[in-house]
């Protein structure tokens, strides 16, 4: 399921996620998950913002991380047997806006009991990213998308 900007809102993509589990016939055939946020972020061209090895700096007291390319590779998070990343691409031509991706996915296979085991893991997945985000993005950024 993919959802175009503007963002709706948590509730609303959790209900999306919610009816998406009822269409499938089996929740133990579901096997693995992903969850993804991209945030386009207005910034002024003047401003330094953290390049990768400045995101792994920032993410290593917390967790255990490694750039790889133009990546930084959680392979842990804080929610059990899932991993992350974060892409960050930094102002293109014309286009003074940060962009950073945000992923946390199972790591092997995954078995969820119900429907609401699984909406759990994406709201940790959910909190997760948030907590990311909080690490990562400067407080006068912050501060200016308020």
């Amino acid at each position: 399921m993919s959802i175009p900007g503007p963002y709706p809102g948590w509730p609303h993509i959790r209900e999306r996620i919610r009816e998406m589990i009822a269409g499938a016939e089996d929740i133990s055939r579901i096997t693995g998950c992903m969850l993804q946020y991209t945030d386009l972020i207005p910034v002024p061209q003047s401003m330094d913002l953290p390049g990768m090895k400045d995101i792994e700096q920032l993410l290593s007291g917390k967790y255990n991380c490694h750039t790889v390319q133009d990546e930084v590779m959680l392979f842990r998070t804080h929610i059990p047997g899932t991993a992350g990343s974060i892409r960050s691409h930094l102002n293109r031509p014309g286009k003074p806006v940060w962009t950073l991706v945000f992923s946390i996915q199972t790591e092997g296979p995954a078995r969820f009991a119900s429907c609401e085991d699984l909406l759990d893991w994406f709201d940790d997945a959910r909190a997760g990213i948030h907590a990311l985000f909080d690490i990562i993005v400067p407080e006068e950024i912050i501060q200016a998308l308020k």
